[in-house]
């Protein structure tokens, strides 16, 4: 029920808020607007306020500004000047761009107001790194503080995946780290063997890296797996692997890893008893190579995490500026990664439709309202963003059109228009579809 209520009230306003760009605008030029809808189809609630009707609509997936425009009906000779289409074409393409402007504006203005009240974020400190991993053999450690990714400054491990996701489609990536003791070293990481596929928000992992600080305790135990078969149990201390005392459990991923179906001997700690058991990993196949795996995850660490957080909390004027950097960071990486799609560097299936805006928005809301505003100001410049796209019946396409007329002095004629908002409509549908599609295999079907 909550992610009922959390998707209907993030998608509501949102396009709320990107409607009434329009009808604000359409408004101080001077052009009559019949019509502001929110959804679409039957209306379930309208009212009259001056010459416009107002309605909320039974599918709430969008919205529309109807104006008064002589392509669409005929108007009487003395409301002619109120027409959309009599208009001068910096007008048209003033009341086109905002929509997606004021989406960018409200992100901004959120992401300043979370900024003023304190934003929790994690240092880029590498809690652990996967034995074998494309990390591990880079040469990156526990410990190391990640400062640069492809030369541009980290101070986080957000800035850290989003640099990662701009990396997409590169053979490797530069990672420049401090060591414990305080030496910055180069790193790369080899990208050739990371699928388009695998570039989504599971990239940390995927590449050996955990921001998660974890203890030697064991937190679960798979069922029949090597681990339970040993008499491993939660709750259990990994103490020492082959008479090595063990520091981290990194260093006891690294020597099961390294044992696949070999008999291995390991000391755990059941509550004040040290107890000495036999354990041969399962031999599975990892980027082509043999490793072992047991079967078991570690419990966090508390106290290191709440160490490795850190509060950003800026002045309003600060908050301002940093709020509109992200909005404009965020924005550019995302026209890179539909450009990355377009040339297979990225996986369509980062593409989300109802379902997984509902969970997303869902997920954060519950947990809590930080989580839930960071939500809606990535929804809404997500969306700014798509609607800038030079696609025909998206704004960015109308953009194109009123363009056109103000270069040449002339409308684009009928039949090019009418063809053009086909192949618009077509592609949307397309788009649309594309993210049904994921979001059923990923919600329904549990592949994605």
């Amino acid at each position: 029920m909550l992610t009922f209520f959390a998707f209907v009230f993030a998608i509501g306003l949102l396009v709320f808020i990107h409607e009434y760009g329009h009808y604000w605008v359409a408004r101080r030029c001077g052009v009559g607007v019949l019509t502001f809808s929110i959804g679409f189809g039957k209306p379930i609630y309208q009212w009259k306020r001056g010459q416009t009707t107002w309605q909320i609509a039974a599918i709430p997936l969008g919205g529309f500004v109807k104006m008064l425009d002589e392509s669409e009906a005929p108007v009487a000779s003395e409301l002619r000047h109120y027409a959309f289409n009599t208009q001068h074409p910096i007008k048209k393409m003033a009341i086109a761009l905002a929509g997606p402007l004021i989406n960018l504006l409200f992100a901004a203005i959120v992401y300043a107001g979370l900024y003023a009240y304190g934003v929790v974020t994690l240092k880029p400190i590498i809690a652990s790194v996967v034995p074998e991993s494309v990390a591990a053999k880079a040469g990156l450690h526990s410990g190391d503080l990640i400062t640069n990714v492809n030369a541009g400054k980290v101070t986080s491990w957000e800035q850290v995946q989003m640099s990662l996701f701009s990396a997409a489609g590169q053979a490797e990536v530069s990672i420049e780290a401090k060591s414990k003791d305080g030496q910055s070293r180069q790193y790369l990481l080899d990208l050739e063997k990371i699928t388009a596929a695998e570039f989504d928000q599971k990239i940390l992992g995927r590449l050996g890296l955990s921001p998660f600080a974890v203890t030697n305790e064991i937190a679960y135990v798979q069922a029949k797996s090597a681990a339970d078969r040993a008499g491993l149990k939660i709750g259990d201390w990994i103490v020492a692997v082959n008479d090595k005392k063990l520091n981290t459990w990194s260093e006891f991923q690294q020597e099961v890893s390294a044992r696949p179906g070999q008999a291995t001997a390991i000391v755990i700690r059941r509550g004040q008893q040290l107890i000495d058991l036999e354990i041969t990993p399962d031999s599975v196949e990892s980027n082509g190579v043999k490793v072992g795996r047991i079967g078991v995850s570690p419990s966090n660490d508390e106290e290191l995490y709440k160490s490795m957080q850190q509060i950003v909390r800026l002045s309003p004027i600060d908050a301002l500026l940093e709020g509109v950097i992200k909005t404009y960071d965020l924005s550019i990486l995302t026209v890179k990664m539909f450009g990355k799609m377009l040339v297979g560097a990225l996986s369509p299936k980062q593409i989300s439709g109802p379902l997984g805006i509902a969970d997303f928005a869902g997920q954060s809301a519950a947990m809590g309202w930080v989580s839930y505003l960071n939500a809606l100001a990535l929804i809404s410049l997500s969306l700014g963003v798509l609607n800038l796209m030079p696609i025909p019946i998206l704004d960015g396409g109308h953009l194109l059109y009123h363009g056109y007329e103000l270069v040449t002095g002339r409308t684009l004629p009928e039949w090019l228009a009418l063809s053009m908002q086909k192949v618009g409509m077509a592609l949307l549908l397309l788009l649309m579809a594309l993210a049904l599609f994921n979001d059923a295999n990923r919600f329904l079907f549990g592949l994605g």
